[in-house]
């Protein structure tokens, strides 16, 4: 099972226990601190990063979307996991990601990029360009 697979497997065990403990009704704003611990654990890019393409995603799919009662929905869950695949340097899922989510990337990726190791960043820059974000 690759990296994206079980990262999508443990969100989906998130989900469903949620709905199991709630009468069957999932609630976002419940499960979002465990999908952002998730998702910054399941990468080796530091923790800064993966919390503020979270973020970035959160704000983009979940809290904009005009039915809140069915989000996260596959859709937005596999934006996350491309986000991912992009952190983890894999091209699983890149077609997932639109030309405003990779300029958002290279935006986050530059601010964060001080704090980084020189071959993460080299790499997610390397992606970065060739996906045109700058």
């Amino acid at each position: 099972m690759t990296d994206i697979a079980k990262f999508n497997s443990d969100v989906q065990r998130i989900l469903k226990h949620d709905r199991q403990e709630n009468s069957g009704k999932g609630d976002f704003m419940r499960v979002a601190p465990d999908l952002q611990k998730l998702f910054a654990r399941s990468t080796s890019a530091p923790t800064t990063l993966a919390n503020s393409i979270f973020e970035y995603w959160e704000n983009e799919y979940i809290h904009s979307s005009a039915e809140q009662e069915n989000e996260p929905t596959a859709t937005h869950l596999d934006k996350l996991g491309a986000m991912l695949s992009f952190l983890e340097n894999s091209d699983e899922g890149y077609d997932e990601l639109d030309q405003h989510d990779w300029q958002e990337l290279g935006d986050l990726v530059n601010y964060e990029a001080e704090d980084m190791p020189i071959d993460t960043l080299q790499s997610l820059m390397a992606t970065l360009v060739s996906k045109g974000a700058y």
